[in-house]
C-alpha cells in the first residue's frame, strides 16, 4: 500500500469520527490504557496515539475514547487479506485531553451485535508519540 493512499485513509477515518455520533453500542466494556508522552510538547509539536493492529474480521472497527468519554477517533481498515495484520494508525490528540503528560483511553472493538474490548491478539500496541502540527 503506497503511503498516500494509508493517508488517505486515515483522513477518512478521522473525518467520518468528527461528522458521525458514536453510536451506543460502542459504550460497551473496553480495555483502559495509560499512556504517558516520552517528553513535554513543545512548540508546534502535537500528541499523536499511534496504533498497531493485528489481524481483524471483516468490518472490524477499533473507537478510541478517553477515559472520560471523549471519542479521539475510530480506526475502520478496509481491504484486509484474512488473518494478516490490519497495520499501524495514528489519531491525533487533543492537548486538553492530556493532564501531567498522561492520558488514559478506552479501547473497544465492534461485533455484531455491539462491541468489547479487544484482545492482545487484535491490538498490538498503542503508543503516545510527540509529532509536528500539520
Amino acid at each position: 500500500m503506497t503511503g498516500r493512499r494509508a493517508a488517505l485513509r486515515v483522513c477518512v477515518t478521522l473525518l467520518l469520527t468528527a461528522v458521525l455520533p458514536l453510536s451506543s453500542s460502542a459504550q460497551a466494556p473496553s480495555e483502559a490504557v495509560d499512556l504517558v508522552l516520552p517528553r513535554p510538547l513543545g512548540a508546534g509539536e502535537t500528541a499523536v496515539i499511534e496504533i498497531r493492529l493485528g489481524a481483524l474480521a471483516r468490518g472490524q472497527e477499533v473507537t478510541v475514547t478517553t477515559a472520560s468519554g471523549m471519542l479521539l477517533g475510530t480506526v475502520s481498515p478496509f481491504g484486509l487479506r484474512a488473518g494478516e495484520d490490519a497495520g499501524t494508525y495514528a489519531l491525533p490528540v487533543p492537548t486538553d485531553a492530556i493532564g501531567g503528560g498522561r492520558l488514559t483511553i478506552r479501547l473497544s472493538i465492534s461485533q455484531p451485535g455491539g462491541s468489547r474490548a479487544p484482545t492482545r491478539q487484535e491490538v498490538r500496541s498503542v503508543t503516545l508519540k510527540v509529532a509536528p502540527r500539520p
